[in-house]
């Protein structure tokens, strides 16, 4: 999924070529030998974890190579540019990639077009099936999902003079919870606003729109392909999300992204938001005001299960590609469970359904210095995606603990980061976007009917009607 342009920005550094930093080596995993050097050359945005850790998890697979040398092609911060610069690269043949580095709403319209090469094997073993899916096209595989995300609900736990209180697992008690923080009665420290989202007219806004229709019981389209927006629970989840914009959020969250909404979480203007598992690491880094102050779990829903959109990025090999079996032995390699696990000790999801057991193999990376939470180099979340990564989790008890069992502080005790049981809980319930050649036409025309309503209100008793009707055509082709 993909983060906001500022996110970007303020991270556009961090990606290197490969094989210029330092960190641990890998074990020689050495290709066939054909005299002289080859270059693999991998294009992808920059990185939002700490470390970065997807470059050095490349580095790393790169120094282990005696005729492979891995380039990085740096694309632009902003995801649309991304993709722009990517489709109209390989479209042209006029950028020699070998790899490129995907939203997994492109993976679709990539392969639509000819631009990637479908891949032979099973190399989507082990993963968890929603994010596999997000690989397949047309019944072939095109990709290797390489990480994956889920939202989930950051809140403050340290404010509350009722020391037992547990967090919020429905909008309802969400809704109370929000309230009564802005209320000095019921905190130690009152707030001004009860909660921060990603409101600004990009992808965070489909992603928000689309996770309040699902939290009413509607759908945008359904798992089939079929639009399915004219429905009464699709138009409420859609004025729930401009009730809660206008009664719990700052007036700004309308314009907000990621980096936004972290720096109202992290400013302490709000004790709770929506926000991604990367920022757990960010919001735990030495001198954040909020360190140590607050926990995660999954977003609110019915039942106390809220479905996430599913973020991530998937790894594909071109059709022009001059090495494609070297790139298929990186894409590979980058799947393994001791790289995945790397993924998750800095803050992105890995795709492996094993790397959230703390009896499994741990991360191949030496001193990551990520695992628990703790100190970080890091005091913004970077750049690039989602796609899109603490504690806390799951169903609630209803009995009033703090903190549930099986939580927070039971990943800590098996050396997982805390945010592990949450996240492996939240993938649980995630759901994937519209599979479609057509996705960059679908976001737009969200975006712009959902932004129009949340700032004018206007057409709030038809804006899922427009938004069937509209949408109807572009999953035509149309």
């Amino acid at each position: 999924m993909r983060h906001s342009r500022r996110a970007a920005m303020a991270g556009a550094a961090l990606l290197l070529c490969a094989g210029c930093s330092s960190g641990g080596d890998a074990a020689p995993d050495p290709g066939p030998s054909e005299g002289k050097v080859r270059v693999l050359r991998v294009a992808t945005a920059s990185d939002v974890s700490q470390g970065p850790v997807r470059q050095r998890l490349i580095e790393a697979w790169d120094r282990s190579q005696r005729d492979v040398r891995v380039e990085i092609v740096q694309l632009p911060a902003a995801a649309d540019d991304q993709r722009s610069q990517m489709v109209a690269a390989l479209q042209a043949r006029s950028a020699d990639y070998d790899v490129v580095n995907i939203d997994v709403t492109w993976t679709a319209e990539f392969a639509a077009g000819g631009l990637i090469e479908p891949l032979d094997g099973d190399p989507l073993k082990g993963m968890w099936p929603q994010v596999a899916e997000t690989a397949r096209y047309e019944r072939k595989v095109w990709a290797v999902p390489f990480n994956t995300d889920a939202a989930l609900l950051y809140y403050r736990d340290d404010i509350w003079k009722d020391t037992k209180r547990r967090p919020p697992y429905t909008w309802g008690e969400l809704e109370t919870a929000a309230a009564d923080a802005t209320d000095h009665r019921q905190v130690r420290q009152v707030f001004e606003h009860g909660y921060a989202a990603q409101l600004d007219e990009y992808e965070g806004l489909t992603v928000n729109a689309q996770e309040a229709v699902w939290a009413a019981g509607g759908e945008l389209v359904d798992k089939e392909g079929k639009v399915r927006a004219r429905t009464v629970e699709t138009q409420r989840g859609l004025t729930d999300l401009v009730d809660h914009y206008q009664d719990l959020m700052p007036p700004e969250t309308s314009t907000a992204d990621e980096l936004d909404s972290l720096e109202m979480f992290r400013d302490e203007k709000v004790p709770f938001m929506r926000n991604w598992p990367y920022v757990y690491n960010v919001l735990s880094a030495k001198g954040s005001k909020v360190a140590g102050k607050f926990h995660v779990v999954p977003l609110p829903g019915p039942g106390g299960k809220g479905a996430s959109v599913l973020g991530g990025q998937n790894l594909a090999i071109t059709q022009d590609s001059h090495h494609p079996d070297d790139a298929r032995r990186l894409l590979d390699h980058l799947v393994r469970p001791e790289q995945q696990r790397c993924l998750l000790e800095a803050g992105f999801a890995p795709v492996l359904r094993a790397s959230y057991d703390a009896h499994g193999p741990g991360c191949s990376l030496p001193d990551t210095g990520l695992s628990g939470g703790g100190e970080s180099s890091a005091g913004s979340p970077g750049d690039g995606e989602s796609s899109a990564g603490s504690a806390g989790g799951g169903e609630s008890s209803g009995k009033g603990e703090k903190e549930d069992p099986g939580t927070a502080s039971e990943s800590a005790a098996h050396g997982l980061p805390p945010y592990t049981e949450a996240l492996r809980k939240a993938l649980g319930n995630a759901r994937a976007r519209p599979v479609t050649p057509y996705y960059a036409a679908y976001t737009e025309l969200v975006q712009t009917e959902v932004h129009d309503l949340l700032e004018n209100r206007s057409g709030n008793g038809t804006v899922a009607t427009d938004l069937d009707k509209g949408l109807k055509k572009i999953m035509n082709g149309g």
